[in-house]
């Protein structure tokens, strides 16, 4: 579809009645467990971990990322539990979605026993999903967790780490793995090792959605054996597939500094254990939480930007930098904005981060950015749609930006508004024009001067009525000229 034909489609979405909550489970990746639960209790890995609104808007830093070519593919990704029309696949398509991320592949439950030769259960696999989602033209980030009982380091732990003694045999249903699901019809090419491996298995249930590689007593919490897991996992991959991308399980990431414990130290751990050539990107997640009132959004424990990003980017690329890993890619496999009751403020603050969050992945470099989850009403209400596939106002949100922010490439920072102003500027790959991202610095609203000739958007991808000066407060507007 043209851009023409797109952007017709987001005018006269309806503006949608947001439902009740759905009684869908959870889904299986459930991250970030420093938030207090809404629904049923969860462990969280430390006992300050619980996050608080932040008492202002906090301006954003400029990304440290300097302009450069786009993207090798569009940024726009989601995670669903199902992959089919009864699950919302034409929202997706429509919404512009290209990165999937699927907890695809239980090893504890595709070899539960270990036999010579062995005998792997490929029926327990949603193969219809993963055919699906090929056949849709998604690219797909599969992860691969869950240890068997005859191969766990910590026994009785399924999210834990693998024991030495079995990390042979690890690699070779990788192998296994990779030969089946890296072919057509699945196509997989990304691979992602875990999920939240910087949790202790201490903290989490025994086949908890984190990690769980995670060790208090290590210095380096447990990112030393991660990398001896990444020695094997990596070549057996690699030598079934060349093209395969390896990713390192989505860091939780739980706070930059501080705390009982050296978790902040996981990805150190597994640089200083010589991992750094064992992995291709860096997988991690980055969550905000609603303050209380429109406008307001961000973590204590990663002060400096409402929407975390740019915080945890530099403090990855300043410990790959220090072991020599400065250009190794970064790619978020969660993000969202929580809302601990589905209030109306709430929901629509979601929108309001939508766009703003996506732009600052583009000027920060980033190879994608997963929004955490398609449909997930049970944890804080993150979904981009309903169970019963109503769109909500972060879906909207979300279209809108995939639309003016796909085939774009990173300028700079926003000049030539007024310092009330903050954003980003983009210039199309066809040279046709630029995209600003705009939103006022400290949420107020002010009159926006409009260049010579150019239109503004609401992020509903809504004409904003001109014809040279808009009203612009928290909310982003999408300045095209």
């Amino acid at each position: 579809m043209d851009k023409k034909g797109h952007l017709l489609i987001l005018l006269v979405l309806p503006l949608l009645f947001l439902g009740g909550c759905g009684t869908q489970t959870a889904p299986t990746d459930m991250p970030v467990p420093s938030l207090p639960p809404t629904t049923t209790p969860r462990p969280v890995p430390s006992p300050t971990a619980t996050p608080l609104p932040i008492p202002s808007p906090t301006p954003l830093p400029s990304p440290t990322a300097t302009p450069q070519p786009p993207p090798r593919q569009p940024i726009f990704g989601t995670q669903m539990n199902q992959v089919d029309a009864a699950h919302g696949l034409d929202l997706a398509l429509q919404a512009g979605v290209h990165w999937l991320r699927l907890a695809a592949f239980p090893w504890d439950r595709i070899e539960p026993d270990r036999t010579d030769p062995p005998t792997y259960r490929w029926d327990v696999v949603d193969e219809a999903s993963l055919r699906q989602a090929a056949e849709a033209g998604f690219q797909i980030i599969a992860i691969v967790q869950f240890t068997p009982d005859w191969a766990q380091k910590v026994p009785g732990t399924t999210c834990g780490p693998i024991r030495e003694e079995s990390l042979a045999a690890f690699g070779q249903f990788l192998q296994a793995l990779v030969s089946r699901y890296g072919a057509t019809p699945y196509n997989v090419r990304y691979w992602e090792l875990g999920n939240e491996p910087d949790v202790d298995p201490g903290l989490v249930r025994p086949r908890s959605v984190f990690g769980c590689w995670g060790d208090q007593a290590d210095e380096y919490y447990g990112g030393r054996y991660y990398a001896q897991m990444l020695k094997v996992a990596y070549p057996a991959i690699k030598s079934v597939d060349p093209q395969a991308q390896v990713l390192i399980g989505g860091l939780l990431l739980d706070r930059p500094s501080g705390g009982q414990d050296s978790s902040p130290r996981f990805l150190e751990g597994v640089l200083e254990a010589g991992g750094g050539d064992y992995f291709d990107m860096v997988s991690f997640h980055a969550y905000s939480y609603y303050g209380g009132t429109p406008g307001l959004m961000g973590n204590q424990k990663w002060p400096g930007s409402p929407t975390v990003m740019p915080a945890k980017v530099a403090f990855l690329r300043e410990v790959l930098a220090r072991y020599g890993y400065a250009d190794k890619p970064l790619i978020n496999t969660e993000a969202a904005l929580l809302c601990r009751q589905a209030s109306a403020d709430c929901l629509e603050m979601q929108a309001a981060y939508l766009p703003r969050v996506y732009a600052e992945a583009l000027a920060l470099g980033l190879e994608g950015q997963v929004y955490y989850a398609w449909i997930n009403e049970n944890w804080n209400h993150v979904g981009l749609i309903l169970p019963d596939l109503t769109p909500k106002p972060v879906y909207r949100a979300y279209q809108t930006a995939a639309f003016f922010l796909t085939a774009v490439r990173y300028q700079g920072r926003a000049t030539g508004y007024p310092p009330e102003f903050e954003g980003y500027t983009f210039r199309r790959d066809d040279d046709s024009g630029f995209i600003d991202v705009l939103w006022s610095a400290d949420g107020g609203a002010y009159g926006l001067p409009l260049p010579p000739g150019a239109t503004a958007f609401d992020r509903y991808g809504v004409p904003i009525a001109g014809p040279d000066r808009v009203v612009v407060d928290f909310n982003p507007v999408y300045v095209t000229r």
